[in-house]
């Protein structure tokens, strides 16, 4: 029998350690090699000098993100909160600045997500290909059965 459970595999254990599955039989020993190479492969990447740059300008590109977001939006609240007869300025018939800046809140949100998908397209996107790539091939390399 053959459980698929959160994305791992997970085969039935029988008597002699083997695992039977979809793909044959994998002894136990075997699924440790597995395993311990695919350890060994993370541990090259996670030093490897592009791995550090793409996860250094996603933290970076995210902190940005965050901090222009919440700045905006404490902005709009202590605004409304301190500046009540600025808030309450019409600007047309039956809009005032807090339903201008209340609306501007959200097209925020939408150019912040466009920009951030936008920039890590073209920067981290390609990275994370080309690390995703070798990675495989040191997998392939290794013997292990690539799986997803």
């Amino acid at each position: 029998m053959v459980e698929y459970l959160e994305g791992t595999y997970r085969g039935r254990v029988g008597d002699q350690g083997e695992v039977t599955g979809s793909g044959g039989n994998w002894s136990v020993s075997a699924r440790r090699r597995t395993r311990a190479d695919r350890g060994r492969i993370c541990d090259r990447m996670s030093v490897d000098p592009r791995f550090v740059k793409l996860r250094r300008g996603f933290a970076v590109r995210s902190g940005i993100l965050v901090s222009v977001f919440l700045a905006s939006y404490l902005s709009c609240l202590l605004l409304s909160v301190h500046a009540r007869d600025f808030m309450s300025t019409r600007i047309a018939d039956s809009v005032n600045v807090a339903l201008a800046v209340g609306i501007g809140q959200f097209l925020l949100t939408f150019v912040l997500a466009w920009a951030f998908g936008r920039s890590a397209g073209r920067s981290l996107d390609p990275l994370a290909r080309e690390l995703r790539e070798q990675a495989r091939e040191e997998e392939a390399a290794a013997g292990t059965a690539v799986r997803r």
